[in-house]
Protein backbone atom coordinates (compact mmCIF):
# COMPACT_ATOMS: atom_id res chain seq x y z
CA UNK A 1 0.00 0.00 0.00
CA UNK A 2 1.05 3.21 -0.43
CA UNK A 3 0.36 6.56 1.07
CA UNK A 4 0.94 10.14 0.22
CA UNK A 5 1.40 11.54 -3.25
CA UNK A 6 3.83 9.68 -6.12
CA UNK A 7 6.40 11.85 -7.88
CA UNK A 8 9.00 11.33 -10.12
CA UNK A 9 12.49 10.03 -9.04
CA UNK A 10 13.93 11.27 -12.73
CA UNK A 11 17.13 13.15 -12.20
CA UNK A 12 18.62 11.64 -9.10
CA UNK A 13 21.67 9.39 -9.72
CA UNK A 14 21.36 5.74 -8.95
CA UNK A 15 22.57 4.11 -5.43
CA UNK A 16 22.35 5.52 -2.42
CA UNK A 17 20.86 8.95 -3.25
CA UNK A 18 17.62 7.33 -5.33
CA UNK A 19 16.73 4.78 -2.90
CA UNK A 20 17.06 7.45 -0.21
CA UNK A 21 14.41 9.58 -2.15
CA UNK A 22 11.94 6.59 -2.87
CA UNK A 23 12.07 6.04 1.28
CA UNK A 24 11.24 10.11 1.32
CA UNK A 25 8.52 9.65 -0.76
CA UNK A 26 6.98 6.29 1.02
CA UNK A 27 8.17 6.86 4.71
CA UNK A 28 6.86 3.88 5.60
CA UNK A 29 9.92 2.20 3.33
CA UNK A 30 12.50 3.65 5.54
CA UNK A 31 13.62 -0.28 6.81
CA UNK A 32 17.04 -0.33 8.44
CA UNK A 33 18.82 -2.28 10.46
CA UNK A 34 19.08 -2.73 13.91
CA UNK A 35 22.41 -4.06 14.65
CA UNK A 36 20.82 -5.32 17.62
CA UNK A 37 23.55 -7.96 18.32
CA UNK A 38 26.56 -5.23 17.37
CA UNK A 39 24.29 -3.25 20.21
CA UNK A 40 24.10 -5.76 22.53
CA UNK A 41 27.49 -6.53 22.08
CA UNK A 42 28.98 -2.74 22.95
CA UNK A 43 26.91 -3.10 25.91
CA UNK A 44 28.38 -6.16 26.94
CA UNK A 45 32.19 -4.43 26.71
CA UNK A 46 31.13 -1.51 28.41
CA UNK A 47 29.46 -3.48 31.10
CA UNK A 48 32.63 -5.64 31.44
CA UNK A 49 34.58 -2.34 31.34
CA UNK A 50 32.58 -1.22 34.15
CA UNK A 51 32.91 -3.91 36.16
CA UNK A 52 36.42 -4.05 36.38
CA UNK A 53 36.51 -0.09 36.95
CA UNK A 54 34.14 -0.59 39.83
CA UNK A 55 36.26 -3.29 41.19
CA UNK A 56 39.52 -0.72 40.82
CA UNK A 57 37.50 2.02 42.61
CA UNK A 58 36.72 -0.74 45.32
CA UNK A 59 40.17 -1.77 46.27
CA UNK A 60 41.42 2.27 45.68
CA UNK A 61 38.83 3.53 48.06
CA UNK A 62 39.90 0.41 50.79
CA UNK A 63 43.50 1.13 50.42
CA UNK A 64 43.53 4.70 50.80
CA UNK A 65 41.05 4.83 53.89
CA UNK A 66 43.39 2.71 55.78
CA UNK A 67 45.98 4.66 54.66
CA UNK A 68 47.54 6.91 57.91
CA UNK A 69 49.86 9.29 56.67
CA UNK A 70 48.43 11.82 54.71
CA UNK A 71 44.76 12.97 54.54
CA UNK A 72 43.68 9.84 51.58
CA UNK A 73 41.71 8.30 54.73
CA UNK A 74 38.95 11.41 54.23
CA UNK A 75 38.25 10.99 50.47
CA UNK A 76 35.55 8.91 51.34
CA UNK A 77 34.03 11.51 53.50
CA UNK A 78 35.15 14.57 52.00
CA UNK A 79 34.50 15.43 48.08
CA UNK A 80 36.79 18.29 48.23
CA UNK A 81 39.78 16.54 49.73
CA UNK A 82 39.36 13.57 46.91
CA UNK A 83 38.59 16.58 44.16
CA UNK A 84 41.54 19.08 45.52
CA UNK A 85 44.21 16.62 46.73
CA UNK A 86 47.43 18.17 48.55
CA UNK A 87 50.43 18.84 46.55
CA UNK A 88 52.22 15.25 46.48
CA UNK A 89 48.92 13.24 47.28
CA UNK A 90 48.55 10.51 45.03
CA UNK A 91 44.73 11.16 42.59
CA UNK A 92 44.30 8.09 41.52
CA UNK A 93 41.08 7.81 43.31
CA UNK A 94 39.85 10.46 41.81
CA UNK A 95 41.09 9.33 38.22
CA UNK A 96 38.87 6.39 38.53
CA UNK A 97 35.97 8.29 39.65
CA UNK A 98 36.19 10.51 36.45
CA UNK A 99 37.01 7.35 34.04
CA UNK A 100 34.08 5.44 35.44
CA UNK A 101 31.97 8.58 35.00
CA UNK A 102 32.71 8.78 31.27
CA UNK A 103 32.25 4.98 30.62
CA UNK A 104 29.02 5.24 32.69
CA UNK A 105 27.45 7.59 30.60
CA UNK A 106 28.45 6.23 27.33
CA UNK A 107 26.55 3.23 29.07
CA UNK A 108 23.49 4.85 30.56
CA UNK A 109 23.18 6.56 26.57
CA UNK A 110 23.85 3.22 25.03
CA UNK A 111 21.43 1.34 27.42
CA UNK A 112 18.35 4.09 27.01
CA UNK A 113 19.20 4.16 22.88
CA UNK A 114 19.01 0.51 22.67
CA UNK A 115 15.59 0.24 24.65
CA UNK A 116 14.21 2.62 22.26
CA UNK A 117 15.54 0.67 19.29
CA UNK A 118 13.92 -2.47 20.54
CA UNK A 119 10.57 -1.11 20.58
CA UNK A 120 10.57 0.14 17.16
CA UNK A 121 8.35 -2.27 14.95
CA UNK A 122 9.27 -4.71 12.36
CA UNK A 123 8.35 -3.61 8.25
CA UNK A 124 5.63 -4.33 6.66
CA UNK A 125 5.69 -7.64 4.43
CA UNK A 126 4.41 -5.51 1.63
CA UNK A 127 6.94 -2.22 2.07
CA UNK A 128 9.86 -4.75 2.26
CA UNK A 129 8.66 -6.71 -1.25
CA UNK A 130 8.36 -2.91 -2.40
CA UNK A 131 12.50 -2.15 -1.74
CA UNK A 132 13.21 -5.17 -3.35
CA UNK A 133 11.26 -4.30 -6.60
CA UNK A 134 12.73 -1.22 -6.30
CA UNK A 135 16.31 -2.27 -6.07
CA UNK A 136 15.95 -4.58 -8.96
CA UNK A 137 13.83 -1.79 -11.09
CA UNK A 138 15.18 -0.18 -14.33
CA UNK A 139 15.64 2.99 -12.45
CA UNK A 140 18.15 1.65 -10.03
CA UNK A 141 19.88 -0.35 -12.53
CA UNK A 142 21.33 -3.72 -12.54
CA UNK A 143 24.36 -2.26 -10.50
CA UNK A 144 21.78 -0.43 -7.49
CA UNK A 145 24.11 -1.50 -4.69
CA UNK A 146 27.36 -3.73 -5.22
CA UNK A 147 28.75 -2.96 -1.44
CA UNK A 148 28.26 -5.50 1.58
CA UNK A 149 25.08 -3.82 2.16
CA UNK A 150 23.10 -5.04 -1.17
CA UNK A 151 21.76 -8.14 0.66
CA UNK A 152 20.01 -6.03 3.82
CA UNK A 153 16.50 -6.28 2.30
CA UNK A 154 16.72 -9.45 0.35
CA UNK A 155 15.82 -9.42 -3.34
CA UNK A 156 13.27 -10.40 -5.93
CA UNK A 157 14.26 -13.96 -6.23
CA UNK A 158 15.50 -14.65 -2.87
CA UNK A 159 12.21 -12.62 -1.20
CA UNK A 160 12.79 -14.10 2.80
CA UNK A 161 16.42 -13.54 2.86
CA UNK A 162 16.54 -10.33 4.49
CA UNK A 163 18.33 -9.54 7.53
CA UNK A 164 16.84 -10.49 10.81
CA UNK A 165 17.11 -7.17 12.77
CA UNK A 166 15.22 -4.58 10.07
CA UNK A 167 13.26 -2.13 11.47
CA UNK A 168 11.19 0.71 10.24
CA UNK A 169 11.05 4.51 11.07
CA UNK A 170 7.51 4.85 10.31
CA UNK A 171 5.50 1.63 10.71
CA UNK A 172 1.83 1.48 9.27
CA UNK A 173 -1.09 1.19 11.42
CA UNK A 174 -2.14 -1.79 12.68
CA UNK A 175 -5.92 -2.77 11.03
CA UNK A 176 -8.01 -5.39 11.80
CA UNK A 177 -7.40 -9.00 10.14
CA UNK A 178 -9.73 -8.81 7.45
CA UNK A 179 -8.58 -5.23 6.44
CA UNK A 180 -4.76 -6.69 6.47
CA UNK A 181 -5.87 -9.27 4.76
CA UNK A 182 -6.68 -7.01 1.44
CA UNK A 183 -4.09 -4.73 1.99
CA UNK A 184 -1.15 -7.66 1.42
CA UNK A 185 -3.16 -9.12 -1.39
CA UNK A 186 -4.84 -5.81 -3.15
CA UNK A 187 -3.22 -5.65 -5.82
CA UNK A 188 -4.01 -9.61 -7.01
CA UNK A 189 -7.65 -8.72 -5.77
CA UNK A 190 -7.81 -5.67 -7.45
CA UNK A 191 -6.57 -7.46 -10.56
CA UNK A 192 -9.11 -9.95 -10.33
CA UNK A 193 -11.95 -8.24 -9.46
CA UNK A 194 -11.72 -4.92 -9.18
CA UNK A 195 -9.73 -3.35 -13.01
CA UNK A 196 -11.90 -0.61 -13.08
CA UNK A 197 -9.79 1.24 -9.70
CA UNK A 198 -6.70 2.67 -11.47
CA UNK A 199 -3.48 1.98 -9.59
CA UNK A 200 -1.60 4.96 -7.88
CA UNK A 201 2.07 3.59 -8.91
CA UNK A 202 3.17 0.70 -11.38
CA UNK A 203 6.33 1.67 -11.60
CA UNK A 204 9.96 -0.59 -10.67
CA UNK A 205 8.03 -3.35 -11.48
CA UNK A 206 5.44 -3.32 -8.84
CA UNK A 207 1.58 -2.18 -8.57
CA UNK A 208 0.35 -0.16 -5.60
CA UNK A 209 -2.98 1.18 -4.76
CA UNK A 210 -3.50 4.36 -2.03
CA UNK A 211 -4.12 3.46 1.56
CA UNK A 212 -7.55 5.10 1.26
CA UNK A 213 -8.77 3.51 -1.51
CA UNK A 214 -8.30 0.02 0.38
CA UNK A 215 -9.51 0.99 3.52
CA UNK A 216 -12.66 2.76 1.76
CA UNK A 217 -13.05 -0.30 0.26
CA UNK A 218 -12.80 -2.40 3.61
CA UNK A 219 -14.83 -0.05 5.58
CA UNK A 220 -17.56 -0.87 3.31
CA UNK A 221 -17.28 -4.66 3.26
CA UNK A 222 -17.20 -4.37 7.40
CA UNK A 223 -20.28 -1.99 7.18
CA UNK A 224 -22.30 -4.59 5.20
CA UNK A 225 -21.13 -7.58 7.24
CA UNK A 226 -22.35 -5.73 10.31
CA UNK A 227 -25.56 -4.87 9.04
CA UNK A 228 -26.44 -8.21 7.47
CA UNK A 229 -25.85 -10.59 10.53
CA UNK A 230 -28.86 -9.25 12.89
CA UNK A 231 -30.81 -8.98 9.61
CA UNK A 232 -29.87 -13.10 8.58
CA UNK A 233 -30.47 -13.86 12.33
CA UNK A 234 -34.05 -12.78 13.10
CA UNK A 235 -34.67 -14.15 8.93
CA UNK A 236 -32.95 -17.69 10.13
CA UNK A 237 -34.69 -17.62 13.69
CA UNK A 238 -37.72 -17.06 12.63
CA UNK A 239 -37.88 -19.75 9.78
CA UNK A 240 -37.13 -22.34 12.54
CA UNK A 241 -39.99 -23.54 15.04
CA UNK A 242 -38.17 -26.21 17.14
CA UNK A 243 -36.79 -25.30 19.65
CA UNK A 244 -33.63 -27.57 19.19
CA UNK A 245 -33.04 -25.97 15.98
CA UNK A 246 -33.22 -22.09 17.63
CA UNK A 247 -30.66 -23.08 20.49
CA UNK A 248 -28.52 -24.37 17.57
CA UNK A 249 -28.88 -21.05 15.49
CA UNK A 250 -28.22 -19.30 18.22
CA UNK A 251 -25.19 -21.04 18.88
CA UNK A 252 -23.60 -20.74 15.39
CA UNK A 253 -24.88 -17.23 15.39
CA UNK A 254 -22.72 -16.36 18.17
CA UNK A 255 -20.07 -18.02 17.08
CA UNK A 256 -20.22 -15.71 13.50
CA UNK A 257 -20.39 -12.75 15.85
CA UNK A 258 -17.32 -13.52 17.37
CA UNK A 259 -15.20 -14.38 14.12
CA UNK A 260 -16.15 -11.26 12.90
CA UNK A 261 -15.38 -9.53 15.60
CA UNK A 262 -12.11 -10.63 15.38
CA UNK A 263 -11.73 -10.76 11.92
CA UNK A 264 -13.35 -6.96 10.92
CA UNK A 265 -12.46 -4.54 13.92
CA UNK A 266 -9.41 -4.38 16.59
CA UNK A 267 -11.26 -5.59 20.05
CA UNK A 268 -9.45 -6.81 22.24
CA UNK A 269 -9.90 -10.64 23.74
CA UNK A 270 -11.27 -9.22 26.67
CA UNK A 271 -14.04 -7.28 24.46
CA UNK A 272 -14.67 -10.14 22.26
CA UNK A 273 -15.60 -12.25 25.36
CA UNK A 274 -17.65 -9.47 26.95
CA UNK A 275 -20.23 -9.50 23.33
CA UNK A 276 -19.80 -13.55 23.01
CA UNK A 277 -21.56 -13.95 26.37
CA UNK A 278 -24.01 -11.02 26.80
Amino acid sequence: MVSGPITTLDGLVTGYPKLAGQMGLIPETQIFRSFSALNARNLLYLQAELEVLEKRLIEKETEDSRDGRGKRDRYAVDFEWLNEPEDGEPTDQRDLVLEIREVLEKYRRALVEQSIINNLEEPNSWDLRFIQYFLSSDAMGPLALIGEDRGIWGSVKKPKDFRYDLVTLKARRQEDAFSRFVSENAVHLFKCGLKRLKPSLTKHGITAYEDTTVKRITRWVSNVVASLIPILSIVVLNGITSRQGRLGAIVGFNFLISACLSAFTNAKRVEVFAVAAA
